[in-house]
């Protein structure tokens, strides 16, 4: 396996899941995969409790990978949404990145209970609206972050990034297909829609509920009601052993003909207060954006109990699907050996799919800090491969130098080697010296004559009737999501649209006034001047 591969490792208080994925020609495929179950108090609630084990588990399950292990030394994590803090902030569509950066941390003091000197945060753009940027803002504290530092470091590993859960469930579960078909579900009511999608991750302590829309996360609720609750329940009403509570919730699950309907019914008392605050999310979602959700997904190990996608569809009224990651990789013949149980691995398969991107690291939200994630010249002691690369270049360098050194002292002795391989032309020629000086000059003084005769006799040219408008500058409409940006009749949001001009256009500016620029808009055959905003255009360089 490659060594400067990226893999996706996902840790969580039950289990490790690692995933390398490989690019092809058509979808991504899974190269190797590899998962073990934890057992004892390693890590809790996102909390690393037990650093070494927890680093052996991680070797163990790396070496354990299927068809090959997995020996890449560069990973992905994603850090669970209970443990970050995230908000949206509707900011000034204007503002750079860089503005944005030393803006949001005073604003972010405001409502988490922790500095920004005490957390690590990254932000990203999900959507602009007019004069408007709705802002992803997610912080972690430092101790978490450089906890998982220290246990990737004794494991022999190096983060590239450090991804939120939801974010990475979202990569690896959400498409336009079921975004159509969720907005095929409201059509129903109502012929104009917007479509957002839940994403249900049922895990074994914490139960994770998502509102995915536009692009990004836009609501998130983490309710401690979730798999090991449900296996205590069965054992205490039934009186039987947590192991054979386990058994049974897998097996009978929510299907009432199965053991006279004692399990389908202590699990549907368990999963009333789950469904009741489902209900409230989607409810306020739905009055504060204006927005609908129209589908939601499952994921997690406890969203595989027969029949609870069905329980769940009846309850909310709203189509409810086990999570497909099947539609995001190119038929994984190991993954598929796993039957409708590979939705475990949705999580660490969103890290694997952003381990192969274009920028793994500022791709998307990344905790880890700059100091960080900067240059490593110096390989790990075991990547072997990457060592040798090292002594190569150091190989190749050190007889480039002596070359030049060489070249430079035969040089000052006189010796060009370049001249003697590629010697300069002669480009002298003889000169007659028998040249008649009279008659050059006398042809010289009639040609100055003959000029300024023909100059005085010329009728002179006239300028064309038409006088453009002059301009200012030239800009370029940016790409927006739209395609195109509105052109106003005069300098500001407040007045009239009076048509649109294509991303990526170039205009001439004929004013400018309050951050908006005047430009001729011609618009079947009319012309007409406008207005269009400077926050969505970029000046052309002359």
């Amino acid at each position: 396996m490659a060594r400067n591969n990226i893999f996706g490792l996902d840790i969580s208080d039950h289990s490790i899941e690692a995933v390398l994925i490989k690019k092809t020609f058509g979808r991504p495929k899974v190269a190797a995969y590899a998962r073990t179950v934890l057992r004892g108090d390693v890590i809790r609630d996102g909390i690393i409790k037990n650093p070494e084990r927890l680093a052996e588990n991680i070797k163990k399950v790396l070496a354990s990978g299927r068809p090959k292990p997995i020996r890449a030394s560069r990973c992905i994590l994603s850090l669970p949404d209970a443990r970050a803090f995230t908000t949206i902030f509707k900011l000034p569509a204007g503002l750079k990145h860089s503005e944005i950066k030393n803006t949001i941390p005073y604003k972010a003091e405001e409502i988490i209970p922790f500095k920004s000197s005490e957390v690590y945060f990254d932000f990203k753009t999900i959507v602009r609206v007019d004069s408007t940027q709705e802002v992803f803002y997610a912080a972690v504290p430092t101790k978490v972050i450089d906890g998982y530092l220290d246990v990737l470091a004794k494991a022999g590993l190096t983060a590239v990034a450090f991804d939120l859960e939801s974010i990475s469930l979202a990569r690896a579960l959400v498409s336009p297909a079921l975004i159509n078909e969720a907005k095929k579900h409201l059509a129903k009511d109502s012929k104009k829609f917007d479509a957002a999608i839940l994403l249900m991750d049922i895990g074994a302590r914490v139960t994770n509920l998502n509102i995915f829309d536009r692009n990004g996360i836009r609501q998130s609720l983490s309710i401690k009601i979730a798999g090991n609750r449900f296996s205590k329940a069965l054992a205490a009403k039934l009186s039987v052993t947590e192991h054979e509570a386990e058994a049974l919730k897998i097996k009978v699950g929510f299907d009432s003909k199965q053991d006279k309907g004692r399990v389908a019914l202590v699990l549907q008392k368990e999963f009333e207060r789950l469904i009741n605050e489902t209900k409230k999310l989607i409810n306020y979602y739905q009055e504060e954006s204006g927005r609908r959700v129209g589908l939601v997904i499952l994921a997690g190990g406890s969203s595989l109990l027969p029949g609870l996608d069905q329980h769940l569809t009846d309850n909310l009224g709203l189509p409810v699907k086990i999570g497909d990651i099947l539609t995001k990789v190119n038929d994984p013949a190991n993954l598929i050996k796993a039957k409708n149980k590979s939705v475990i691995f949705a999580n660490v398969l969103g890290l694997g799919l952003r381990g192969i991107s274009k920028s793994p690291a500022i791709g998307d939200i990344n905790f880890l800090p700059l100091k960080k994630a900067g240059l490593k010249f110096k390989p790990l002691a075991t990547d072997k491969l990457a060592w040798r690369l090292v002594y190569v270049r150091l190989a190749v360098l050190l007889v480039a130098a002596v070359v030049f050194v060489g070249l430079t002292i035969f040089k000052n002795r006189g010796f060009d080697l370049y001249q003697q391989v590629y010697p300069v032309p002669d480009y002298s020629t003889e000169v007659s010296a028998d040249i008649n000086y009279e008659a050059l000059d006398q042809l010289r003084l009639q040609f100055m004559l003959d000029a300024a005769t023909s100059t005085s006799t010329t009728t002179p040219t006239t300028t064309p009737a038409v006088i453009e408008a002059e301009s200012l500058f030239t800009i370029k409409i940016k790409q927006t999501s739209a395609g195109y940006l509105n052109v106003r009749s005069g300098a500001g949001t407040n007045y009239p649209k009076i048509g649109q001009v294509d991303s990526g256009t170039e205009l001439p500016v004929l004013a400018e006034q309050d951050n908006w620029y005047q430009i001729e808009l011609i618009q079947e055959a009319v012309r007409q001047e406008g207005w269009v905003s400077a926050s969505y255009v970029d000046k052309v360089e002359e």
